[in-house]
């Protein structure tokens, strides 16, 4: 296998069938990215990922150091046009055998074997992303989140978690890492369309061989978002996820399982598969949590202070097997 490295590459066309190592300047400054634009990346993680096996159907953005290996990024993205930057990664990427629907972009080095870039996708240096202030707001968010009281009910009895709420437009419940730990079902009950928040308190958390039940249809679940405010560790297996995860302190280990919704995480490892149903849930009530120095803002809509907007992403809508 020949490797080359080359002193200045502003971008490369696909496919990729050699290794290529690039070491470039950076010249562009990071962008500072609202919490609308987060949840627009399939996969959000802020710090390193190592995944093979597998595939992200939508958008991927990396803050670490990045290890791929028979990966696929963007694959239910649009087969034809530009759909812009697919994988992007803040440090060094390595990437072995695999497919990505869009652009690939590094912020240190990239070596890519066999790789194919899809859509007229190109492969360049960037710096598009302020990951620090991400991980800053992200960590706000759910600490927010965490604060809320809770308005509906959480009834778990014979090991099944039911969760019911009233509320059209959102729900809040509350959970411990040892009731999902003992799980054998989870079900969720609340009105078509609202937006769900479940707050899971907790270090350690663990999502293993049980079966969500979302009533609502399939596209509630792109209405429910998961919040593991305290954990380091979450660890994911035997498991079709409905919803999205906000865990922006954990380090997760997901293997065998699979998620139907956004996955924010500090880090990530296995070969757990996301698929694109991104979070675009309703949260017009909620406001952001003034900082000490700022006054306390006049109510307003999360979206209008720049924390969630409706993501209007359109995804592929058929169903997937539960792992």
């Amino acid at each position: 296998m020949n490797t080359k490295t080359f002193s200045r590459l502003s971008k490369l066309v696909a496919p990729l069938s050699m290794a290529a190592t690039m070491v470039l300047s950076l010249s562009t400054q990071a962008s500072a990215i609202s919490l609308a634009n987060i949840f627009e990346y399939n996969l959000f993680v802020l710090g390193d990922v190592n995944q093979s096996n597998t595939d992200s159907e939508g958008k991927v953005a990396i803050a670490g150091n990045a290890t791929f290996t028979n990966f696929y990024a963007g694959m239910e993205l649009p087969k034809e046009g530009n759909n812009g930057d697919v994988l992007i990664v803040g440090d060094n990427l390595i990437f072995s055998n695999g497919q990505v629907r869009g652009n690939t972009v590094y912020g240190e080095t990239a070596e890519l074997t066999n790789v194919t870039l899809q859509n007229g996708g190109t492969l360049r240096q960037d710096n598009p992303i302020d990951f620090a202030a991400a991980s800053q707001e992200l960590r706000g968010l759910s600490q927010f989140w965490a604060g809320l009281e809770a308005t509906g009910t959480t009834d778990i009895a014979d090991r099944g978690i039911t969760l019911n709420g009233s509320n059209e437009n959102q729900n809040i419940f509350h959970l411990s890492a040892s009731d999902l730990r003992e799980a054998s079902s989870f079900n969720l009950n609340v009105a078509s369309g609202s937006t769900a928040i479940v707050n899971i308190s907790g270090l350690e958390a663990s999502l293993q061989n049980f079966r969500f039940n979302i009533n609502g249809g399939i596209d509630q679940r792109q209405k429910v978002i998961y919040n593991f405010y305290e954990a380091t560790n979450l660890s994911a297996s035997g498991i079709g996820i409905e919803g999205s995860i906000l865990a922006p302190t954990a380090t997760f280990n997901f293997n065998n399982a699979q998620i139907n919704g956004n996955l924010i995480a500090a880090s990530l490892t296995g070969g757990g598969q996301s698929n694109n149903y991104l979070f675009n849930g309703n949260l017009p009530e909620l406001i952001r949590a003034p900082q000490a120095s700022e006054a306390v803002p006049e109510p307003a809509t999360l979206a209008g202070l720049g924390l969630v907007a409706a993501v209007g992403i359109a995804s592929r809508r058929k169903d997937k097997h539960k792992v």
